[in-house]
């Protein structure tokens, strides 16, 4: 026989079940617009029917419900596309730091703008050369061809210097993203930990899980990693997702350091451990020459996300590989050029004192390019002429013409090119990475994320059950009263 008060049981049962359900959805309309927060689901199931099966279990023509209880409130979340999210904000990442990297440096050579370009520069040196070779004795002429000069340096030695100094802000950059990825790291141990102690009491923390996914998403823009999600061991509920595990991906679908290598996060119970992403420098500090996690992985040669595409920009192991060295070398190799065959053609001529020329222009050790000082100072000293004619402006037409006997301008054309067509596939890469992504993305969405009409239709189907649940509360009472008040009465 059931217990008289067998039926109250049952609907209580009910009633505190669709009560879950109608909490899980008010969390779920609370935090529709809660970035990174991923639905959540209650599901129920029946509880044990009676009665249970054994030798003194009474004989009855079948089992009876006991009613529903819950299960356990999951998240609604798909793992797999999780992880193609990640690989591509890896590459979004990337081609996101090198665009950006590559805009400031086109901003510097500023080949669009009215002013200030280098090419612009030389163009007005060389027609005041032209100038000067009409009339070799006029002293505005050599005047202006001194100022010409000393602007054209000037517009050099600016161009190199804002490339230098957007390249140390790179470096520093650098330093800063190594932090913020140890930050990231630490704090999604700490949830490791978190989830691993709630987990141990039967619980799921879905809301720290939540949390953990964000991280890892975060950390995803910096490097290229793999979750794997680890046991969460005994006594804890079949739906528990347990600690996670995170290695360096190569990019290659494979791991630094192969199957079997270290992750940089621990996630097995019982083994929470860490590492930490360190950066070394040349003694100048102008290259990268390590970036590993604790020395066991090295990163150096596998760039991807924002660390890859920072040391990809600023420059990295000996030979100073990279975009802003690169270009850096390259302009450099460029004016020494043009320096060597400037200076050698000046001292073929002759000045207004039957001097030979001098070196019209220097560099430093450090790269700074200057007009010599003597010719600032007396501009009788520019080698004008080829005799003591001093109305010879012949050489300085040679000086002229070291436009088009030299490789400055093609050189200086082609990296120009170079770099727009660098500027113009780190674009294409961007738009088309970011694009990939977000159709990934919007892909999770559907899944995870909350659908206030359907929040609401889920909101009346459980009102309408707890309803239906007290509802049946209410005639189990009055037929208890019955039974309890009114049966035996008859004949008193």
């Amino acid at each position: 026989m059931t217990s008289t008060f067998h039926g109250l049981q049952t609907a209580y049962k009910g009633l505190m079940s669709q009560q879950a359900a109608l909490k899980t959805t008010g969390h779920n309309i609370a935090n529709a617009n809660t970035e990174g927060y991923t639905r959540q689901r209650v599901n129920f199931s029946a509880s044990q029917a009676y009665p249970s099966p054994g030798k003194n279990a009474p004989s009855l023509p079948g089992q009876l419900g006991t009613g529903a209880e819950v299960e356990h409130i999951q998240r609604v979340r798909e793992h797999f596309l999780d992880a193609q999210y990640r690989g591509g904000s890896a590459n979004v990442g990337y081609w996101d730091k090198k665009l950006t990297s590559m805009e400031r440096m086109e901003g510097v050579m500023n080949e669009q703008s009215e002013t200030g370009a280098l090419a612009e520069a030389m163009d007005e040196f060389w027609g005041a050369l032209h100038d000067l070779a009409v009339n070799p004795n006029d002293a505005s002429a050599r005047e202006i061809t001194v100022q010409r000069a000393a602007a054209l340096t000037d517009t050099y030695n600016h161009m190199t210097d804002s490339l230098e100094s957007i390249k140390r802000g790179l470096g520093e950059e650098l330093d800063a993203s190594v932090q913020s990825v140890n930050g990231l790291i630490a704090q999604i141990h700490d949830l490791n930990e978190e989830v691993a102690e709630i987990e141990a009491q039967g619980q799921i923390p879905n809301d720290l899980y939540d949390h953990r996914d964000r991280l890892t998403d975060e950390l995803s823009e910096y490097i290229n990693i793999e979750m794997v999600h680890e046991n969460p061991g005994p006594h804890t509920h079949p739906a528990a997702e347990g600690g996670i595990s995170l290695y360096v991906a190569d990019g290659d679908g494979g791991r630094l350091g192969g199957e079997d290598g270290e992750a940089i996060i621990q996630g097995e119970r019982g083994n929470e451990g860490h590492l930490a992403l360190s950066v070394e420098k040349n003694t100048e500090g102008s290259a990268v020459t390590g970036i590993a996690f604790n020395d066991d992985f090295e990163l150096l040669g596998h760039h991807h996300g924002k660390i890859g595409a920072l040391v990809d920009s600023f420059g990295y192991e000996e030979e100073e590989e990279g975009i802003y060295p690169d270009m850096l070398s390259r302009l450099d190799a460029l004016m020494n050029d043009f320096i060597a065959d400037f200076n050698a053609v000046h001292h073929e001529g002759v000045d207004l004192n039957g001097d030979q020329g001098l070196d019209f222009f220097e560099i430093d050790d450090d790269g700074t390019m200057s007009v010599n000082p003597e010719l600032m100072a007396d501009t009788d000293r520019i080698a004008a002429a080829k005799s003591e004619n001093a109305g010879d402006g012949s050489n300085a037409l040679e000086l002229a013409n070291v436009k088009d006997s030299s490789v400055f301008e093609p050189t200086f054309r082609s990296i120009i090119g170079d770099m727009a067509i660098e500027v113009d596939e780190a674009r294409r890469m961007s738009d088309s990475s970011l694009v990939r992504r977000d159709t990934i993305d919007m892909k999770r969405q559907s899944v995870s994320s909350v659908s206030l009409d359907e929040e609401m239709t889920n909101m009346i189907q459980f009102q309408h059950a707890y309803n239906a649940s007290s509802r049946m509360i209410t005639v189990l009472d009055e037929m208890l009263d019955q039974v309890i008040n009114q049966m035996g009465i008859v004949g008193r």
